[in-house]
């Protein structure tokens, strides 16, 4: 069931930002579902945080100050599995990530120790167009020639670390679409975990809010002249509870 838009939650939380990633699609949807799924948490989280303040508030037996707390409790309770959530995938996601990654590279640099290899790195090391070089020979895939240059470090072909790495992924999108698709998918989820888990905390705060101090000028209008946090009503509570236990 797809999750509903709350406009009180930032869009960019939610879960469908995942499926409009770049590489993810149908076939590696099944992939990166864990993403989906702890924006889906976090997003009903916020969700949550919201629906617990109107609740509190509309609480007659609160004051504005009880009802930040409860709400802020809430928050509080649930925020850490909401966070871990992101750091396991993240870290699940990097470990698949590392595999794949292994496994395209390994045929690459097994061909590369063919004696003909160190001649093709020579000769493109000594080329004044190496880029077209190799564009020519992805066009024809050329597999002798680019697990030749690809399969070995950059500077014995005479190109950058950056040209090697684009060359490389045309390369591994070529001879094996399937993972080379799954990893491109795998790591734009990945990203986006890591982008947005910061933002998680920063709605969380503005979900809680404040509560507004008001006071009457001399004309008796009432005007919002400041705000207190949930930090500062639960210092002034704990304050007051050691007052109560020291005479109890």
């Amino acid at each position: 069931m797809a999750t509903e838009i709350d406009t009180r939650v930032s869009i960019d939380l939610h879960p469908e930002t995942v499926m409009k990633l770049d590489g993810v699609d149908a076939d590696t949807a099944p992939f990166i579902a864990p993403a989906v799924e702890a924006f889906e948490g976090a997003y009903s989280y916020l969700t949550s945080i919201h629906e617990v303040r109107a609740a509190a508030f509309a609480d007659p037996t609160l004051t504005p100050e009880a009802a930040l707390l409860r709400t802020d409790d809430h928050a509080a309770g649930k925020l850490a599995a909401v966070t871990q959530r992101f750091d396991s995938t993240i870290a699940r996601f990097t470990t698949t990530i590392k595999s794949l990654e292994s496994d395209l590279s390994a045929s690459v640099k097994e061909q590369a120790s063919k004696a003909v290899s160190g001649e093709v790195r020579a000769h493109m090391k000594a080329s004044k167009d190496r880029v077209k070089l190799m564009e020519q020979a992805l066009a024809e895939k050329d597999d002798e020639v680019l697990s030749a240059v690809l399969g070995a470090p950059p500077m014995l072909s005479g190109l950058t670390r950056e040209l090697h790495a684009v060359f490389l992924r045309a390369y591994n999108e070529q001879r094996k679409p399937e993972a080379s698709k799954r990893l491109k998918a795998l790591t734009a989820a990945r990203t986006h975990l890591e982008n947005r888990g910061g933002l998680i905390l920063r709605e969380m705060e503005r979900a809680v809010g404040t509560v507004p101090i008001i006071k009457q000028d001399k004309a008796g209008v009432s005007r919002i002249v400041g705000k207190v946090t949930p930090r500062e009503v639960r210092a002034a509570r704990n304050a007051s509870a050691a007052v109560y236990k020291k005479h109890a």
